[in-house]
């Protein structure tokens, strides 16, 4: 989605069309996350502007899918509550 926005951007000859694409997909990362209230869709359009701007530098989608990943890993590990018995 990134990639098709920056270069639907650039042939529509808009300055700094790569911003636009890399902002654009982060503000959607972040509605989809909506579910989990605003805050939280806050702070995943932050984290999608990180995962957008590793693939934008690397080219290598898979570098943004590792990111994701280790950053939902050290979540569950280190802030998510442990699960109770009832």
């Amino acid at each position: 989605m990134q990639t098709a926005l920056m270069r639907w951007a650039h042939h529509r000859r808009w300055p700094r069309a790569d911003t636009l694409g890399l902002i654009g997909t982060s503000a959607f990362f972040g509605a989809v996350h909506l579910g989990g209230g605003f805050s939280f869709a806050l702070l995943a359009s932050l984290a999608g502007l990180g995962y957008g701007a590793v693939y934008y530098w690397t080219g290598r989608i898979h570098y943004a899918v590792m990111l994701h990943f280790t950053v939902n890993a050290v979540h569950q590990l280190a802030f998510a509550a442990p699960p109770t018995t009832s």
